[in-house]
Order: C-alpha cells, then structure tokens, then sequence
C-alpha cells in the first residue's frame, strides 16, 4: 500500500465525520422547524399562514448554494459571522425546513375532513386535536419524504466546500492539494472515487428505505 493513502485515509476520515454530524444536525433542525412551520400552514390566522408561505417560498425558491453564500458572505454585513461549517449548517436548516413544512401541510391536509369532524364531536380543541389524531397519521405519510429530504442534506453538505468546511469533499480536495506538494502527484481518481463510493453507500441504502416505506404506506 503506498505511504500516502494512511494520512489521507485518517484526515478524510476526519471530513466524512463532519458530513455525518452536519447532515444530522441540520436534518433534526429542518424537522422541528418546518413541522412547527407546517402546523401553522393550516391555522385559521391568515397572516401566520402568509408569512410562513414567504418563508417557504424564499428558502424553496433559491438555489441551495445562493442561500449558503448569503449566510456566510452576505450577513456579516449586518453584524452576524459565522464560521464556515455554522454557516453551511444554518443555510441547508433553512431549505430543509422549508421542504418539510410545505411536506407537512400537505400531510395534514391529506387527511379525511371527518377526523377533524369526529375530533371537534368529541370536544376536542385544536391542539389536543392535532396532538392526539392528525399528526400520528401525518407521521406516516411523511416518513418517505423525510428519507429522501436527509438524502439531499446529505448531497448538500457537499456545497459546504465552497465555504471552506473541512467536510468529505473539502478533506479531498485538501489531500490532493498536499500530494501535488508533497510527491508531485494529485492521486485525484482514487481520491474522488473513494468520495462517490463513500456518498453512493450512505445515500443508496435511505433511497431504498424511502421506496420500501412508499409502498408500504400505498398497500
């Protein structure tokens, strides 16, 4: 094995960590959020409903790299730094709650009138309602939706390279940069290879989850 693929292996290791903390970190903020957000899409306060449909409309309607480069370059200018992986954090917990919330208005709204019906019968109020009947049976039309979501978090901390983020993409490209310095040669084809096989086998096996649970939900 030649000497250089140990160092790159362990400092690779390192950006492939960060990917993983960063995807799950972002995917917990985009569920809590945008479930809060989705929640609010179906009140009877039109201007709650409105301002959260800006919300999701802005954050939906920007290319994910445009609302990172905004986070990082563009808000300091208002007084608010932040480093390279916060940043990349807060712009992909942007677009990600975004996509759930407007998942979970179509959720709730997929369900039969006559659950709410029964459930005001009952005397329940509208948060007991929506606690205890409507969400349980929101949840599971979200779980595909909320795979595949996790699935394009994690492609898109691959964007975080362009801050600087010592991520999985960024590890690489540094490893390469050093062995161009180092022994006169990039090695790229092993080392991006090694990126594809390492995205491909944790995105693969979620894609597949997510079909599995869609037809599952459709019997």
């Amino acid at each position: 094995m030649p000497t250089w693929v140990g160092p790159v292996a362990v400092y690779m290791a390192q950006g492939f960590e960060a990917t993983i903390v960063l995807a799950l970190a972002c995917s917990v903020a985009s569920v809590v959020i945008g479930t809060i957000l989705g929640v609010a899409m179906i009140t009877e306060l039109s201007l709650l409903r409105r301002a959260v449909r800006l919300y999701i409309e802005l954050w939906r309607g920007l290319p994910l790299i445009v609302i990172l480069f905004f986070v990082f370059f563009a808000l300091p200018a208002v007084g608010l730094r932040l480093n390279a992986l916060s940043a990349a954090g807060t712009g992909l917990s942007l677009w990600g709650s975004a996509v759930v919330a407007d998942n979970v208005r179509g959720a709730i709204q997929s369900i039969p009138r006559s659950q709410f019906e029964g459930a005001r019968a009952l005397g329940l109020g509208w948060i007991t309602t929506m606690r205890l009947v409507i969400l349980p049976q929101a949840v599971r039309r979200l779980l595909p939706p909320t795979l595949n979501l996790l699935t394009s978090l994690i492609h898109g901390t691959s964007l975080a390279a362009q801050l600087g983020a010592l991520e999985l993409l960024e590890s690489a490209r540094r490893s390469i940069q050093r062995l161009v310095l180092d022994l006169g040669q990039p090695h790229s084809l092993p080392i991006f290879a090694t990126v594809m096989i390492v995205f491909f086998a944790v995105c693969y096996p979620l894609i597949l989850l997510s079909r599995r649970l869609e037809r599952r939900l459709h019997v």
